[in-house]
């Protein structure tokens, strides 16, 4: 979630027609109770960045303030709260739309006249129950494979579990190709993994079609294009989708050294963890396809971490309570490190991380074996090398 930034910042939706958007004014008014005093930004989500468009104060207990601008088409933009970096996404068009509810309860907000806002807002909403459910299946296998239950009872509880992945996979590639709105489309797109999207071309070709002006879609789409044809290219410079997330560094070469803090502030290196076999994982906890991830990375650890095998998390948060509360959540109990700057992080130039999630595996001389292992592919190549 760098250069697919617009779902890294959140980190997160076949019709016969298309819900077009012309140009012109809008005008935000939102009532947040419980909002901290202090700036809010309006910002536009890209690929590269989050732009800031227009800021408001909120300086009273009543949480009001508006935004205003001009869009010249619809696109993702979110009310970014400056005192702990909280959002509310939208999927803003031209006219005026109004934002009520909690600040305690961002996702529960009530939009009005903004069709592609609310279904941002429950496609999220969807997600997130189905991916608790996940993680709440992986921590029944977690208590599976400590009492070393048989793999006649373990492998089959596996399966059904990447099943149900597949299927969360499957549910957000459905919401892209049923919406009208072309920012719906590209937000549910950039919750679904490169190598799944890779695999369906005809549904990215779809959708570019049903919104052909659009420049995020475009954006998007163009992005995938230039990672397809790396990863079908012959010779050395053929890489695999993922292998684009990191763009410094290749499989064969040592990886690069770092020095981070841990959560309690002490320093940690990279190279500390040489002898052992090292999935470095970089992820953050906004990032929404991360943490629908992480269900399949416990399951590696839970599996392999007996076997010379650890686990580095390396996350581009910006607070410690936040990155903290994601690592309790989803049971991550392997070692984790953050400068929390954000992608101001000093291992993004270091590896030329373009997106997360992302990762690599270190054999124990600290050489790079793999890149990009999500799903299926990672339990794969762990089996492969942990013989």
């Amino acid at each position: 979630m760098k250069k697919f930034a617009l779902w890294a910042v959140a980190g997160l939706f076949l019709a016969s027609c298309s819900q077009q958007t012309e140009k012109g004014d809008f005008v935000i008014n939102a009532h947040i109770d419980n909002a901290p005093l202090g700036k809010i930004y309006l910002e536009e989500l890209t690929l590269e960045e989050a732009k800031v468009v227009d800021t408001a104060v909120i300086k009273d207990a009543s949480g009001k303030f508006t935004l205003k601008g001009m869009l010249p088409e619809q696109a993702l933009y979110r009310i970014r709260f400056a005192e702990n970096n909280r959002f509310i996404l939208l999927g803003l068009d031209a006219g005026t739309m109004s934002i009520e509810g909690d600040y305690n309860n961002l996702e529960k907000v009530k939009i009005d006249n903004s069709e592609a806002s609310s279904e941002i807002q429950q496609l999220l909403n969807d997600a997130s129950s189905k991916n608790q459910a996940l993680t709440q299946e992986m921590k029944a296998l977690d208590s599976l494979y400590q009492i070393k239950t048989p793999d006649t009872i373990l492998k089959p509880r596996v399966a059904a579990f990447e099943a149900k992945q597949k299927d969360l996979e499957q549910f957000i590639m459905k919401a892209a190709t049923d919406t009208k709105s072309p920012a719906v489309a590209a937000f549910a797109l950039s919750m679904v993994s490169t190598p799944t999207l890779l695999q369906d071309p005809k549904v990215i070709t779809d959708i570019k079609s049903r919104f052909p002006e659009n420049t995020l879609i475009a954006s998007f789409t163009n992005k995938l294009n230039e990672i397809s044809k790396k990863s079908t290219s012959p010779g050395e410079d053929a890489m695999s989708a993922e292998d684009a997330n990191m763009t410094a560094v290749k499989i064969g070469q040592t990886a690069p050294d770092f020095t981070l803090p841990d959560l309690a502030g002490k320093a940690t290196s990279l190279s500390s963890f040489k002898g052992k076999y090292v999935l470095v994982d970089f992820w953050a906890s906004w990032c929404k396809p991360c943490r629908m991830e992480n269900p399949n990375v416990v399951q590696a650890y839970n599996t392999y971490k007996d076997k010379n095998f650890t686990i580095l998390g390396v996350s581009l948060d910006r607070t410690k309570e936040a990155w903290a509360k994601a690592i309790t959540a989803d049971g991550l109990t392997w070692s984790h490190v953050s400068d929390l700057k954000f992608w101001e992080s000093s291992v993004v130039p270091l590896y030329g991380l373009n997106s997360i999630p992302s990762n690599m595996l270190l054999d124990p001389q600290g050489k790079i074996i793999a890149i990009g292992l999500r799903g299926p592919e990672l339990q794969a190549k762990l089996q492969e090398v942990l013989k």
